[in-house]
């Protein structure tokens, strides 16, 4: 151990990111007991969101491609990218993750951070310790409130985006093949319209194949028949809905495609292990969830 002196780099690294607009929506640790109770399929539509793998193991699924993750692993979620996460049963998972608005890189959309082609995982390696910490560092500034909070979450945020912006390598993935197009196609349908009532029979004519050739095809890209698919992205629009909005258990069975509260509750206890009243307390506490609307307010548009 020694002293280290500090030499400016005088590079320019592209891309210049500007920093003004930038703002942390949210924070949060989940331990190993939380993520045993699966998220399905969402997406961030008001913000990206980062997360840092702090251990266990699992496997997260972003678009059409399922990643195998672990301690040291860093996820970003573009806006409005889909994802969804399970934890492996026997050793769990646990990670922070962070919701940020504002950043806008020249030549993209607002709210990419990881252009197309290139893998949303990133491996953090030999800046893991460091990673964490300032994920660790945004979520005590959040939670206790300190005098110049604001700017010390902003100071840190900066600081761990630039970490994986400019110094993270990349990894390409490969490009979808011609024949998986269509399949992709009809899963975005899915996305846009999985509140309506969608058959296989009529996926399949959309895509042009036979129902049980689409069925097959369906799983072997995505990992789930149609029909699972369709439940995982309502009961994914369910539990995001249920943490960042004050809504009654009845307007968010109707606003995910459920006009039968008891089906509704039944289909979600199936999948996250209890009723959404129960979700929603366990995932924001009582303290949060009485100011839900004050808290994000600009989630629930």
């Amino acid at each position: 151990m020694g002293v280290v002196y500090y030499k400016q780099n005088k590079n320019i690294l592209e891309p210049h990111l500007s920093w003004e607009g930038m703002r942390l929506v949210y924070v949060s640790f989940n331990d190993s007991k939380e993520t045993l109770t699966p998220t399905a399929v969402h997406c961030h539509e008001n913000n990206l969101e980062l997360q840092y793998i702090c251990g266990g193991r699992g496997n997260i699924r972003i678009g059409r491609r399922l990643y195998e993750v672990q301690k040291g692993d860093i996820l970003v979620y573009n806006q409005g990218k889909f994802h969804d996460e399970s934890a492996d049963p026997q050793e769990g998972l646990w990670f922070y993750n962070c919701g940020v608005t504002g950043i806008s890189l020249p030549g993209q959309s607002e709210g990419v951070l990881i252009e197309r082609g290139i893998s949303p995982r990133l491996h953090a390696g030999e800046l893991s310790e460091e990673i964490e910490s300032l994920f660790r560092l945004l979520y005590i500034e959040v939670d206790r409130n300190l005098p110049k909070n604001d700017e010390i979450t902003q100071a840190v945020l900066r600081a761990l985006v630039e970490i994986i912006l400019y110094q993270l390598p990349r990894e390409k993935q490969p490009p979808s093949k011609e024949k998986e197009r269509l399949l992709i196609d009809c899963k975005d349908y899915i996305d846009c319209h999985f509140t309506e009532e969608l058959t296989v029979e009529k996926l399949a004519e959309r895509s042009h194949m036979s129902v049980s050739g689409f069925a097959h095809q369906f799983k072997k890209i995505f990992g789930f028949p149609p029909i699972q698919y369709i439940i995982r992205r309502r009961i994914g629009q369910a539990q995001t809905l249920l943490i960042t909005t004050d809504l009654s258990i009845t307007e968010v069975s109707v606003r995910v495609g459920y006009d039968n509260i008891s089906y509704f509750n039944n289909q979600f206890k199936r999948f996250a292990g209890m009723s959404p009243q129960s979700y929603r307390k366990y995932k924001v506490g009582e303290r949060q969830f009485k100011n839900l609307n004050k808290l994000v307010p600009h989630l629930n548009s």
